[in-house]
């Protein structure tokens, strides 16, 4: 079950650049304001002809509290969603670390905050990728953001279905959770639920049973040093550190 990812990916996203060019001058966080009620930022509601409006997540706080984090949604009529995620050290200004853009799919996005690795600066997000109509399936990623030098590791999560458990099957998964290894190495613990891929109108019964992916929930470890990839037993802890505080910005 053992292999190596050369697909994994390592990057430090420039992507301040990018507002201009989606109409968005902004730079800086909204202007707090006391009292405001915090939303979920996965799967933010859009019903294609309200007023643009802002959606922030709680703020996300490491252990030791040296870094904060928080994601803000910004939806703009025709539900085109604009994803961002800010940190700051403890006493320091917010700043945009990582944007996810409208697309020309008409595919909305948005991002989770998982939490932070153990006395690390090393914060661990969830992002999907998703319609309200159609039958377009969703695309998740789990993402370790180094939050001092705004570095990525993004795993190749579609080599699960390529390695020897899935090979030559008809399979889908869905990400359920993800958190770190004990190991002294980064290592991203993705776990999955497994089932058989069907087409519009197709149940399993339709799939030659040795295509049948079954359902099962899965662990799956991604190295961040070597970009090895193995599956391991469920029973392996996902170690996150979790601390949420509300966020004082206000939902236009």
């Amino acid at each position: 079950m053992n292999a190596r990812s050369t697909a994994a990916k390592m990057a430090i996203p420039l992507l301040l650049a990018i507002l201009s060019l989606l109409g968005c001058s902004k730079q800086v966080p909204a202007t707090p304001s006391v009292g405001a009620a915090s939303q979920g930022t996965l799967f933010v509601d859009c019903k294609g002809d309200e007023k643009p409006k802002q959606v922030f997540s709680p703020v996300s706080i490491s252990e030791g509290e040296d870094w904060r984090a928080y994601v803000e949604v910004e939806v703009q009529p025709g539900c085109l969603l604009i994803t961002r995620l800010w940190v700051a050290r403890a006493k320091g200004r917010y700043r945009l670390v990582y944007l996810m853009p409208p697309m020309r799919d008409a595919s909305e996005n948005g991002m989770e905050i998982l939490g932070w690795a153990n006395n690390s600066r090393m914060l661990l997000v969830k992002t999907e990728k998703y319609q309200n109509a159609g039958d377009a399936v969703d695309t998740q990623q789990v993402l370790a953001i180094d939050a001092a030098t705004g570095e990525v590791y993004e795993p190749e999560l579609e080599a699960m279905l390529q390695l020897q458990e899935h090979k030559d099957k008809q399979c889908l998964f869905r990400v359920t959770d993800a958190g770190f290894s004990a190991d002294r190495n980064v290592n991203i613990l993705v776990r999955a639920q497994f089932s058989t891929a069907l087409d519009v109108d197709e149940t399993e019964e339709d799939v030659p049973p040795a295509k049948r992916c079954g359902k099962a929930e899965e662990t799956w470890s991604f190295n961040f040093a070597t970009g090895e990839i193995k599956q391991v037993t469920d029973a392996e802890a996902l170690r996150l550190f979790k601390k949420f505080l509300p966020n004082p910005l206000r939902d236009n």
